[in-house]
């Protein structure tokens, strides 16, 4: 993915519709990027009643400059 300098995306995964349980995730910045830094927040967890969950988390990029970044994370032991 990229993201723009001062740049805000949603992103939404999942593992099939199974519940995983609790889910980290933050970015895994790619190079060249400018030292660019980026927050990952806004993480939240939905499950339907159908059984069916969806995991969300939101990205900002603090700059400077635009990136390339890979989602990285898992769940806590």
């Amino acid at each position: 993915m990229f993201l723009a300098q001062g740049g805000t995306l949603r992103y939404f995964y999942s593992f099939g519709g199974a519940d995983r349980g609790f889910q980290q995730a933050g970015a895994d910045i790619k190079t060249p990027n400018n030292g660019a830094e980026v927050v990952a927040f806004d993480q939240s967890k939905q499950k339907l009643t159908n059984g069916t969950t969806t995991y969300r988390v939101s990205f900002r990029n603090l700059g400077p400059g635009g990136i390339f970044f890979n989602i990285q994370g898992g769940g806590a032991a």
